[in-house]
């Protein structure tokens, strides 16, 4: 489709070592991936998803851990849902919610079998909801100083069982939306992300608008620690029959 991937090394994260030398040096790498657009969907799509499939999928968001929250299971995404779309070719549905209600999904076990049931997308779930605790203590200054994060723009976790991907560590691709949907919220071609799997992980998107909307570009970069580097010998065949066919 002539979408390219490109890798470029930046700045050691820290300044004690090499990469791989067992000292804990780690390389910040950034890639520039396609940019992808979130198109909200039609209403009836909408009340299938919020009125059925998440309510099947994320049953006891409602309850359960949280039993202070009394709504009724089928409302609570009609209440904290704030977009719910799918990106660029039907990819991912997207699903944006306040971050109560992100909060609230937290340790609910998910219903797999549900979230496949729908049709309406081919890859996987984001489920996601901007960072507003973050920033109001990265603006009011109680951030940690010590701490290695920095300040978070949005949240974000990502499902893929129509791809054999319960739920992703950390997913680079989903960025490619996930980026330029807060950047524009935000008002800014910079924005971090945290996904907040099991293990987790921060993502920093950049977005690259480019001369025309064709050009545009999500760099996305993270820090990644070299296990193995080695050489790949490929031996190719001359046989006539193989270069004539």
């Amino acid at each position: 489709n002539g979408e390219l991937l490109r890798a470029a090394l930046g700045a050691r994260a820290n300044g004690r070592g090499a990469p791989g030398d067992g000292t804990g040096g780690a390389l910040r790498i950034s890639l520039s991936f396609p940019w992808k657009d979130v198109t909200a969907l039609e209403r009836d799509e909408f009340d299938l998803v919020t009125g059925s499939v998440l309510p099947r999928a994320f049953a006891g968001a409602s309850s359960g851990n949280n039993s202070w929250f009394k709504i009724k299971q089928t409302d609570f995404f009609v209440r904290h849902a704030l977009m719910i779309g799918t990106t660029d070719t039907r990819e991912d549905l997207f699903v944006e919610l306040s971050e109560e209600g992100f909060d609230l999904l937290g340790e609910v076990k998910v219903d797999y079998d549900a979230l496949c049931e729908f049709g309406g997308y081919t890859r996987g779930v984001i489920i996601c909801c901007r960072a507003t605790k973050d920033r109001e203590d990265a603006e009011s200054g109680e951030e940690d100083k010590d701490a290695t994060s920095q300040r978070i723009d949005f949240r974000s976790r990502f499902f893929g069982p129509k791809v054999g991907i319960l739920e992703d560590a950390v997913t680079g691709s989903a960025h490619c939306s996930l980026g330029p949907h807060f950047g524009a919220k935000l008002n800014s071609d910079r924005v971090v992300g945290r996904q907040e799997s099991e293990r987790g992980g921060l993502v920093e998107c950049k977005l690259l608008h480019g001369d025309d909307k064709a050009r545009r570009v999500v760099e996305i970069t993270g820090t990644a620690v070299r296990a193995i580097a080695g050489m790949l010998f490929v031996k190719i065949s001359h046989c006539p029959d193989m270069i004539a066919s």
